[in-house]
């Protein structure tokens, strides 16, 4: 029995591993920068939300000082305080439409998220399978042109075909092994996408087909487009983003505190309460409000511009669904390939005859393999752009 060679046993393993699903790679699918960036995101607004709990503008503080008193010819006592701090928020409205805004804006931003994310590792799938068949189609155009190769050199060796024939051939050979190298060199970009969005092996492995494409209701689109989640998540994202900057100005024109002291002098006891002010600098409440009004306009235009690109978006995949046939597989690539090689080697056709209706051949092949996953892309995207709707 020969002994298995080391360098072979990662495509022993590849060639033995079952074909991976597209749900089977959902439920190995990786924390995005997406997800990291909409918690980050909202931590952020729920901490400044915190900071303005109650009527204070952020936490008290408490100071306290102790030290002797001496008088000549009398005994020496300690004297002791304690300063209390409380900076008030006297705009609990503004907090409370905060509040709101994050409330509404919380699982709308997720679940966007969230649906982007399945896309992305939809489109990556996808792409990952089309480079699989891409990859299988030149491999066995490859052995077809060497099995052509050999019949030329059997017919030029024969006297039936000039030595140009058989040039021919070789070039096709070459060419055909530089398409291998190149789509190889595509499945394993492909893979690399694919492996940084799930957690899928480091060696590509093959994947099942997508099946055929789902179909979606091309007249309640629009509708379900309007309150989808992804636009949905824009419009409380704006609501947020203003609220967040209303907070904030808040807070930085706050300027009344509450003020306690305590204190025992010898013998005395002395408490006392009242109110601070803290006078601002000149312009610095207006150069506030301005740098929050321009911070607003900027927040308002953003989601516009984002709002007519998703819109964009919408309308493009929704006329290509209407103006795209369904994908058809083409079943006739390996019978008329395999007529073809036959009649080379029965001598009815010369390769310069043959070659360019193989091309042919192969083109359809892939052509095909590229309009299914194209139907596949528009339908995931479709259904991404329209999930969530409100009923």
């Amino acid at each position: 029995m020969r002994p298995l060679l080391l360098g072979a046993l990662p495509g022993l393993l590849m060639a033995q591993a079952p074909p991976l699903s597209y749900d089977g790679i959902l439920q190995r699918a990786r924390t995005s920068p997406g997800q990291l960036r909409t918690e980050a995101l909202l931590a952020e607004r729920h901490r400044a939300l915190a900071s303005s709990r109650g009527l204070l503008r952020e936490g008290p503080a408490l100071a306290a000082s102790a030290g002797p008193r001496t008088r000549p010819g009398a005994p020496s006592t300690h004297d002791q305080s304690v300063d209390l701090d409380l900076p008030l928020f006297l705009s609990p409205s503004v907090r409370n439409r905060l509040e709101t805004a994050l409330g509404q804006a919380d699982p709308a931003l997720r679940e966007a998220t969230r649906i982007e994310d399945r896309f992305r590792l939809r489109q990556a799938y996808l792409e990952a399978w089309l480079a699989e068949r891409q990859l299988q189609l030149r491999e066995a155009d490859l052995a077809t042109v060497r099995d052509w190769l050999k019949a030329a050199r059997a017919r030029l060796e024969a006297g039936a075909d000039p030595a140009f024939q058989l040039s021919l051939v070789e070039g096709e050979a070459l060419r055909a092994q530089a398409d291998l190298d190149e789509a190889r060199r595509q499945r394993l970009g492909a893979w690399a996408v694919l492996q940084s969005l799930a957690e899928v092996p480091s060696q590509p492995v093959p994947l099942t087909d997508p099946g055929e494409p789902s179909s979606l209701p091309a007249a309640e689109l629009p509708a379900q487009f309007q309150t989808g989640a992804l636009r949905r998540a824009l419009q409380t994202r704006l609501d947020l983003d203003q609220q967040a900057l209303r907070h904030q100005e808040a807070l930085a024109t706050s300027r009344w505190s509450l003020r306690g002291t305590y204190a025992r002098e010898g013998e005395e006891r002395i408490g006392k309460v009242g109110l601070a002010y803290r006078f601002s600098r000149p312009g610095e409440t207006q150069a506030i409000r301005r740098d929050t009004e321009a911070s607003l306009q900027v927040a308002a235009r953003e989601t516009d511009i984002a709002l007519l690109n998703l819109d964009a978006r919408f309308q493009s995949a929704l006329v290509r669904a209407g103006e795209a046939a369904p994908p058809q597989p083409f079943r006739g690539f390996a019978p008329a390939l395999k007529a073809i090689q036959l009649r080379l080697e029965e001598g009815r056709e010369r390769p310069s005859e043959a070659l360019p209706i193989r091309r042919q051949l192969l083109e359809a092949q892939a052509a095909s393999y590229r309009r299914l996953q194209a139907a596949h892309l528009l339908s995931a995207e479709l259904e991404a752009l329209t999930q969530g709707a409100n009923p």
